[in-house]
């Protein structure tokens, strides 16, 4: 089940459980009130009843066929309801990438095609609901009298009385209300069945076995024990085969292996990750039998970080310890950073830690695992390859294996090899199986090879050591020598700022405006608009003709009566087929309602997700950084949600009771004579207030529960993408609270809607009751059964059911236009993102270069001085040339600029001042697309997304499938792909899953091999790969981009020795630029300085 699919179980199926509870009422009493009202009109009309009671039971096929047909289609829009919302949550999570390669308008038309298949059940099911449920249930009270009275016509042998003919109207006026909300009703129950089915087949999938067992102090097995497991998943058959290892208690184990091998795996299998086929895990107790939770603390390859404070992240819902805090804080070389950040450790990191570096969320998870004192297991996913050699060694020997952790069983994934000598034993994994364990003095001696870097990590001669075998270099995270760092000043603003990383989310305050109300109409069709508005007063009047021809019948039937006769039965005929024709008026304009309304929904669902869709993709990096993705999936899956479904059903509802009010109140006012216009217009006053208060506390409470619902999308989100460190640590619970806290909060706003729409029911009631006793005391006065009275009897009737009416119709149609209103804040919310989120430059410009641009990549840079949203100057007065083919590594502390140096040059950020120029033009005067496209980037973090193998290399399908395999042979993946079912279609699971972490950055680098750049920038792209693939690669990038400019932030000292020139950067600024060799020689330079202290650790 995909992320998707249960975001939208949690905000549009719960909805669709929580309405049919709405309505379970209205079906309940919906039967009693027409089987009630038939017992009363067979009083009236005889066995003429049994007539309408045939057209009834005639109905339930029909209602049966079409409620098959809704169940269908609703179940299919749910579907791909699922995909839409998964697919915008990989976008959202993706989006910087997204931006790199300038995908924006692939991806933007996969969302937008798995919208139109939405939108084609959406139209299935609009007008089988339109044409089935208008024309069959609503008009049914409409049919009813016309079968009856020719029925009674046709059978009896007494004439139809005013008295008679008018009770049987109200009869069936009685049935309109559960007529017209038993559809409803059980539409409800369709969907609320079907989201109940879809909720319980995700609670009913099997959940992971509980192998991992406690075992008994003392006995054999002192530490974590693996017997044998053989686990699964379900886009891969065996991962893991044969495992039989005793790990003893407090020692520390490497884990190493080829990409793909099998080492997270192991560690997602001693966590209990995994779905074992045979075999169990034994952990020995804790030392202190007391303490059960905290027992593991895992650090995983791709660190998760909360959206909280970097202190809280640390803590991890834990009391603060400050001595022990301190002493994590220093053992993980994080006190530098404090320095750097705005507000220190309360700095808000933003969501999946958008605040920091690659290396400093690696050393955030560290410190969460360190900090916790109840832990006996440790397990570390390759922490160390974020960093540089200096702040690596530092975190191996004060953390992984320092004081801190002594006494603990610590498993250590990684893929620098020089840590090997000092971890107690070794444990090779190759293709899921264990190759060897045991010391790594006994390995070396029995021959095993390891990449090639045991040489240098021991000590031995380092002249000619290959890249591979260097220490590393000072790169996104070298700047955590303590002694070489200044603390950074910041103004208060500037730690305001950053402890409010994330903006509070907008909320409008009074009426919907009408700019809002006139857009929907508009995107939907005004001419749609203006014809359901014609269409229904057609409706409308043809049931007051109908209603005055009633009157004028029995009129005429009372006269002949008076006169001792009776009408001929012509004459009645007469008078019955005038009345069907009036009232099958009323039902074709009722149904022809139901179809535009049905029209205009679809199209202005169409036209707003594409407004929508569009804003979002066109908006700059930086409002990422300050919005959450919870708070955008709210507007694509909630708020949608009310458009696809709601709006347009309460719009149907409170403009449809609105017109039958004033279709009441003009009858009655005629029937009257216009004696009921003297209470008429304070009677209206008054609704008009007691509405106006309603709405103006309805509508903000509705948007009060808008956006108390996003931080429920956040927190669920946020909490499905880090389950296995949630586990790990056992915080199920808390994590589990805090989305129940969200729900509750938002519970309370829903609570106070309710709760508003009680008081306007109980005073609409009170006047309804007014409106009534007025017209009755009316007729009292001013009528008689002769025809001497001011007001004809017959008039008189139906000023009496025109008024019983209208009480129903505008208590119902008072509630549905508030409901409208409240509503349309969906409509004004998706509003603001697609016109308040200011894009970023235009993708295309009419000074685009032509299409062979670049041809030498020379990049020229000028007084380039950039910033982060209001923060200060990261880039300062920055001027430096790079020749056309030039491979240039770059590196300095954290904070230096090397990352904000690439955002310049794709423009995710725009320069301040300066400019900078790639073959003589200047990049800022040009579209962001053919900039993007001409460039690419590998980058530190892999992004898969959840579709083929061949879309992932290649979205638009320029290449060729020879191509295509070319590339992946080059990055060593062709065998991988080939053994794979479906080859080059094989689906990527959700956030490359079926994929191991190397992998995935071997698949990145075949993208950028595949489009041939003539700029490359690798953000140290061969981080998660081993050493002996990492040469591969690196050879590989000098053979394919030889004629390329080639930019590489590095982490890693030997990936920049064989650089053309390196740049150090040092605040923002050029503190050295030249050749490796050049900086080498200068004494006391920035460059030398990190290469020595890397070569002494």
């Amino acid at each position: 089940t995909s992320t998707g699919a249960i975001v939208n179980m949690m905000s549009n199926d719960t909805t669709q459980m929580q309405r049919f509870i709405q309505f379970s009422p209205f079906i309940a009493c919906a039967p009693l009130q027409v089987a009630f009202a038939l017992f009363l009109l067979y009083q009236q009309v005889g066995n003429a009843t049994f007539a309408g009671l045939g057209f009834l039971f005639g109905l339930l096929p029909v209602n049966v066929f079409v409620f098959a047909f809704v169940g269908k289609y609703r179940r299919a829009t749910l579907k791909e309801s699922d995909n839409r919302v998964k697919l915008v949550n990989e976008v959202l999570a993706g989006i910087r990438i997204i931006k790199f390669y300038a995908w924006e308008t692939p991806f933007r038309k996969q969302i937008e095609a798995i919208r139109s298949l939405e939108l084609q059940h959406l139209t299935r099911l609009a007008y089988v609901s339109a044409v089935g449920f208008s024309m069959i249930m609503l008009s049914a009270p409409i049919i009813l009298p016309i079968i009856v009275f020719a029925t009674y016509i046709s059978i009896s042998e007494e004439p139809l009385t005013a008295a008679k003919a008018f009770t049987t109207v109200a009869l069936f006026n009685i049935m309109r209300f559960p007529f017209a909300f038993m559809p409803m009703g059980f539409l409800q129950y369709i969907q609320a069945k079907i989201s109940l089915g879809r909720i319980a087949f995700l609670m009913n999938l099997e959940e992971l076995e509980d192998y991992v067992e406690i075992g008994k102090d003392g006995e054999k097995c002192e530490g974590p024990e693996e017997e044998s497991p053989e686990d699964a998943t379900p886009a891969r058959s065996v991962i893991l085969e044969g495992i039989n290892l005793t790990l003893e208690r407090g020692k520390l184990y490497g884990v190493v292996g080829s990409v793909g091998s099998g080492k997270s795996s192991l560690l997602s299998a001693i966590l209990g990750d995994m779905s074992p086929t045979e075999g169990t895990v034994v952990k020995i107790p804790h030392k202190r039998p007391e303490i059960a939770a905290g027992y593991t603390s895992y650090c995983s390859q791709t660190p998760w970080v909360v959206n909280d404070t970097l202190r809280g992240n640390i803590l991890f819902g834990r009391d603060f310890d400050e001595p022990r805090y301190e002493k994590v804080i220093t053992c993980c070389a994080l006190k530098d950073d404090l320095a750097v950040l705005p507000a220190g450790d309360l700095t808000e990191i933003g969501e999946k830690g958008i605040n920091l570096s690659g290396g400093q969320k690696a050393r955030v998870s560290l410190a969460r695992a360190l900090y916790s004192t109840n832990s006996q297991l440790m397990l570390f996913d390759d922490p160390l390859s974020a960093v540089d050699s200096h702040v690596g060694e530092h975190l191996f020997s004060k953390a992984i294996n320092g004081e801190i952790t002594k006494g603990t069983t610590r498993l250590l994934v990684t893929h620098h090899v020089h840590y090997l000598p000092r971890c107690d034993k070794v444990i090779m994994l190759k293709d899921g199986k264990v190759e060897h364990f045991d010391s790594y003095a006994n390995l070396q001696k029995a021959g095993v090879n390891f990449a090639g870097a045991v040489k240098f990590s021991e000590g031995g001669d380092k002249k000619g050591k290959k890249r591979s075998e260097s220490v590393g270099s000072v790169g996104e995270d070298g700047g955590d020598e303590v002694e070489d760092k200044e603390k950074k000043e910041f103004t208060k603003e500037e730690q305001a700022e950053g402890k409010d990383l994330v903006k509070e989310e907008e909320v409008m305050e009074g009426d919907v405006s009408t700019s809002a109300y006139l857009h929907y109409a508009k995107a939907g069709g005004l001419w749609v608009a203006f014809s359901i508005i014609f269409v229904q007063a057609c409706g409308k009047a043809s049931e007051i003709s109908a209603g005055f021809w009633l009157s004028y019948w029995a009129e005429e039937s009372i006269s002949a009566v008076v006169a001792g006769a009776a009408l001929t039965d012509s004459k009645t005929l007469w008078y019955l087929h005038i009345f069907a024709a009036l009232s099958v008026g009323g039902v074709l304009a009722l149904t022809m309602r139901s179809i535009f309304m049905a029209w205009h929904r679809l199209h202005a669902s169409k036209q707003l997700h594409e407004e929508l869709t569009t804003s979002i993709m066109r908006a700059p990096v930086s409002y990422f950084d300050v919005t959450p993705t919870g708070r955008i999936l709210n507007r694509f899956a909630a708020d949608m949600d009310k458009i696809d479904l709601e709006l347009t059903n309460s719009l149907a509802q409170g403009t449809g009771t609105m017109f039958n009010v004033m279709q009441s109140y003009v009858t009655i006012s005629i029937a009257t004579k216009g004696i009921f216009l003297i209470p008429l217009l304070p009677l209206t006053f008054i609704y008009y207030k007691v509405q106006q208060w309603f709405r103006k506390s309805s509508t903000e409470i509705q948007r009060v529960e808008n956006v108390t619902r996003s931080p429920i999308f956040s927190d669920f989100s946020q909490t499905l993408s880090g389950t296995s460190t949630i586990r790990a640590y056992d915080e199920q619970d808390r994590f589990s609270q805090n989305c129940r806290d969200a729900f509750d909060v938002n519970n309370a706003g829903y609570q106070l809607v309710q709760f508003c729409n009680n008081w306007l029911g109980i005073r609409l009631d009170i006047l309804g009751g007014f409106v009534g006793a007025f017209v009755a005391g009316l007729a009292l006065a001013t009528s008689n059964e002769g025809s001497g009275g001011l007001i004809p009897a017959g008039w008189v009737g139906l000023a009496l059911l025109e008024s019983n009416q209208a009480t129903n119709f505008l208590k119902h149609g008072v509630r549905m236009i508030a409901q409208v209103e409240a509503q349309m804040s969906s409509v004004e919310r998706i509003l603001y993102y697609a016109q308040n989120v200011a894009p970023e430059a235009e993708e295309r410009t009419d000074q685009d270069p032509p299409e062979d641009w670049p041809k030498s990549g020379e990049i020229k840079i000028t007084d380039a001085s950039m910033k982060y949203r209001n923060g200060p100057l990261v880039l300062k007065k920055l001027s430096l040339e790079i020749k056309g083919g030039e491979k240039i590594g770059v590196v300095g502390r954290t904070g230096s600029g090397k990352s904000s140096l690439m955002t310049t040059l794709f423009r995710i950020v725009e320069l301040s001042e300066g400019n900078i120029n790639i073959d003589g033009v200047d990049i800022g005067t040009i579209g962001t697309f053919p900039l993007r496209s001409k460039l690419s980037i590998i980058p530190q973090d892999p992004v898969l997304f959840s579709n083929t193998v061949k879309y992932n290399l290649d979205p638009f399908n320029l290449a060729t499938e020879d191509e295509l395999w070319a590339v992946l042979e080059k990055v060593q993946l062709g065998a991988v792909i080939r053994e794979l079912e479906n080859g080059l279609d094989e689906k990527v699971a959700e956030g490359g899953e079926n994929f191991s972490q190397g992998q995935r950055q071997l698949l990145c680098i075949a993208r950028s091999v595949l489009r041939k750049p003539k700029i490359l920038i690798c953000d140290e792209a061969t981080a998660s790969i081993d050493n002996a693939t990492d040469e591969l690669i690196q050879l590989m990038i000098r053979e394919n981009f030889k004629d390329s400019t080639v930019m590489t932030i590095a982490h890693r000292l030997g990936t920049v020795m064989d650089s053309d020139r390196v740049l150090v950067l040092d605040d923002g600024t050029i503190a050295e630029y030249d050749t490796p060799k050049v900086l080498m020689k200068k004494k006391g330079g920035f460059f030398r300085g990190m290469v020595e202290k890397a070569e002494k650790s």
